[in-house]
């Protein structure tokens, strides 16, 4: 019977990796023996380090700590987009390359762009590090149940090794030995969500021109209810709008700063695979939505549902000039660059849409 991972982790004080913490339970498929913490208190991430300490982790706050001795199998990183965990696995990659005895191995849960996957793939193995990006889907509630959809793909000797601690903490499923696969089946996922959000918050907003009432009123909310339930009903009424109409939640969701990047790697990945306009421009159109709120209610949380408000009544006009003035129709690859140009800095840097394996290789910061 093979042993018990040994793990470290980076992002375990984060919504979807730390219910691993009660998951995976003594003489389970996989134990942590360190977690890398950032320092940020609140109440939630404190409840998580307390998670972590039952669990038998160690909270470290650097890299070198985080690494210790190298007596470990591999480490998980659930942090964010591709500029985040690019400083993560430039510091990262080089200190288990010198530390590690044995080859270990990087699982890479966030969402990135598949270029990145490419890039990152090629810097581990130069590093004698083996790599796989397997998405998480599912959101927090997932998490928490063990039900969110892990999409593996990638060597399928590394994918045998973790599958039963990924069992363990979710529903698994493995896309084929393309190193990107899984990247590109989280983002096919995205074109499915942001359809559904656009044509859901549309026809709110029409539902209101055709029979009136106010926005989230209970006419408005019954006659989701019930028409959600035909042909045309979508999840994103269930999981996402209704949280805002029925319940008056808008900061609850799928929030905007980590939408917004998903967009416009889903616009990417289209573009490189040739899809036509028709299927590039809803990722356009939700990506600017986005950038839109994130400046127009900057520092405010926000989930993708709370475009539905500015569909509505005098504030359409603004938002649809804003999508005008920044769209670069027919030209694409210009659209996503403005798209991205529209982003508050601070998520512009977390894009980083191009990046090569050469560019991890730099000193460290």
């Amino acid at each position: 019977m093979p042993h018990a991972l040994r793990l470290i982790n980076v992002g375990g004080l984060g919504l979807m990796l730390n219910p691993s913490a009660k998951h995976l339970q003594a003489g389970g498929p996989a134990q942590y023996l360190r977690v890398f913490d950032r320092g940020t208190r609140d109440a939630r991430r404190d409840s998580s380090r307390d998670a972590w300490r039952q669990h038998g982790a160690e909270l470290v706050g650097n890299y070198d700590d985080l690494v210790g001795d190298g007596q470990f199998d591999g480490a998980v990183i659930c942090a964010g987009k591709n500029g985040d965990d690019f400083q993560i696995l430039k510091n990262l990659v080089p200190r288990m390359a010198a530390k590690c005895s044995g080859p270990p191995f990087i699982l890479h849960l966030s969402t990135v762009s598949s270029g990145f996957v490419a890039a990152a793939h090629a810097y581990c193995r130069a590093h004698g590090i083996a790599y796989g990006n397997y998405p998480l889907t599912g959101g927090p509630a997932g998490a928490e149940a063990a039900t969110m959809l892990i999409l593996a793909s990638g060597e399928r000797s590394l994918y045998e090794r973790v599958q039963p601690m990924l069992q363990a903490i979710g529903k698994p499923k493995y896309f084929g030995a393309g190193i990107t696969a899984g990247a590109e089946v989280k983002l096919i996922g995205q074109y499915m969500v942001f359809a559904g959000l656009n044509g859901i918050t549309s026809a709110a907003a029409l539902q209101l021109a055709c029979l009136g009432g106010e926005l989230g009123d209970a006419a408005q909310v019954e006659f989701f209810d019930f028409l959600n339930a035909g042909a045309g009903g979508t999840r994103q009424w269930d999981v996402a709008l209704s949280k805002g109409l029925r319940d008056h939640v808008w900061d609850q969701g799928f929030m905007l700063q980590h939408a917004v990047v998903d967009a416009i790697y889903a616009a990417q990945l289209g573009l490189d695979k040739g899809l036509p306009s028709y299927s590039l421009l809803p990722m356009l159109h939700t990506a600017l939505a986005f950038a839109y709120l994130l400046q127009k209610y900057p520092g405010q949380p926000l989930g993708t549902h709370a475009v539905v408000r500015e569909l509505v009544g005098a504030n359409a006009t603004a938002f649809d000039a804003f999508l005008r003035q920044h769209l670069r129709y027919p030209d694409m690859p210009a659209s996503i660059r403005a798209c991205i140009e529209a982003l508050p800095e601070k998520i512009q840097e977390t894009v980083l849409l191009e990046v090569a394996a050469e560019d991890f290789i730099a000193p460290q910061d």
